[in-house]
């Protein structure tokens, strides 16, 4: 197996005197779907955060160990190339509402200050826009604004702004909660397609959701590691009491 696209080896966050996350280990594998599940409050979110250093921007905040992006050492780089290398794509869609949707697509490299060409514009914007499923949508209101969408079409607009920046991971916190299930379902599909061409990390509080579309499947519990491996083997014999209590919805 080649080697993975990010390890997170000892590590531990806190708010203060709280601990959140203690002592995780796991490794992300190259173009496969991990899923991270457990109960509100088990530390999913926090893990994601701390991945693409939005940990360390709350006050109080902090953290103990390491995590790698091959091999490189995440908080010995600067915040904003790990964000470019790892995009994120939130529980709530959130397009930019001043922006069209061409604006929100390549918005990573003006907010920035990228400065890139009208033509090479437009290919990022299509591309991005054909991978998130969406282009066939918009393609004739591009300069429209992303807040007419739909819940859903925002979702995708969102991602495509994330994978507009060619990142190596996208990070998915419950992309879905807020939508309807027929738009759930086409997120569903659409995160087994991406995974041919990004790495993705996805928080999920739905069982069923990790069990459809993830490679691996990291339960948490309390800010520990519960158990990790193939979601096939964790869904039907899992190794730990408390993963298979989770499973069957004795707690949550």
């Amino acid at each position: 197996m080649e080697s993975p696209v990010l390890r997170v080896e000892n590590f531990s966050a806190h708010f203060g005197d709280t601990p959140v996350l203690k002592d995780i280990n796991l490794s992300v594998q190259h173009n496969k779907v991990t899923a991270l599940m457990g109960p509100s409050g088990c530390g999913k979110t926090t893990l994601i955060r701390c991945i693409n250093r939005m940990h360390e921007l709350i006050t109080d905040a902090g953290v103990a160990g390491c995590i790698y992006l091959h091999d490189e050492d995440l908080y010995k780089m600067n915040p904003i190339l790990v964000r470019k290398k790892i995009g994120m794509v939130f529980q709530r869609p959130n397009p930019f509402p001043t922006m069209s949707i061409y604006e929100n697509v390549i918005a990573g490299y003006s907010l920035n200050g990228i400065k890139i060409k009208r033509d090479e514009k437009d290919r990022i914007v299509e591309e991005s826009l054909r991978k998130a499923a969406l282009w066939e949508e918009v393609r004739d209101r591009l300069h429209r604004k992303g807040s007419f969408l739909s819940g859903g079409q925002q979702q995708r607009l969102c991602i495509a702004r994330a994978l507009a920046m060619n990142p190596d991971i996208l990070l998915m916190d419950e992309p879905t909660s807020a939508l309807d299930p027929k738009a759930t379902a086409y997120i569903e599909q659409l995160i087994c397609e991406l995974k041919n061409n990004v790495t993705i990390l996805l928080v999920t509080h739905n069982i069923a959701q990790a069990a459809r579309v993830s490679d691996f499947t990291a339960f948490l519990y309390l800010g520990d590691l519960v158990e990790f491996g193939t979601t096939e083997k964790l869904f039907t014999v899992p190794d730990d009491k408390r993963t298979e209590e989770y499973l069957s919805g004795k707690f949550g």
